[in-house]
């Protein structure tokens, strides 16, 4: 009865080794958590001229890996959702959809409530970090640990 039992205990033992090594382990990433964002994109020029600037603060949560926030209302005027993935090193791979505000804000002047979408790069570290938009216009996120 003795040896069974210490039979068992060496297998169940020896299986949470052997599921651990096999990343059966605890979720959760060194970036999970809720992070502030405060987005800015400067003014800039388009072929009609001045594109006036913006900023946005809002709040992401960041959970096993996967980013998800927004700013404003999903599918109002001036909103953005924000998903995306960090890698375990902190890359930040980045896509935003929303819908523009004010048309001296948006390039080439579209109409209030136009959907659009973009993509930003960066790297966060375990307090901070940062990403830029790839096209368009300049924006540049700056990310704060809460």
């Amino acid at each position: 009865m003795q040896r069974s039992c210490r039979v068992a205990a060496t297998l169940l033992l020896c299986g949470s080794a052997v599921s651990g090594a096999f990343g059966a382990g605890p979720p959760g990433g060194p970036f999970d958590g809720e992070w502030s964002v405060a987005l800015v994109c400067p003014d800039t020029q388009d072929k009609s001229g001045l594109v006036k600037g913006y900023e946005y603060t809002f709040r992401v949560t960041i959970a096993d890996g996967k980013l998800h926030g927004q700013y404003g209302s999903q599918g109002a005027p001036a909103s953005v959702m924000y998903s995306g993935e960090v890698a375990g090193d902190g890359t930040l791979e980045l896509r935003a959809v929303g819908n523009t505000g004010r048309s001296d804000r948006s390039v080439g002047r579209v109409a209030r409530g136009t959907e659009y979408a973009y993509t930003m790069s960066g790297k966060l570290n375990q307090a901070h970090g940062q990403a830029v938009r790839r096209e368009l216009r300049p924006c540049t996120a700056t990310f704060d640990r809460l």
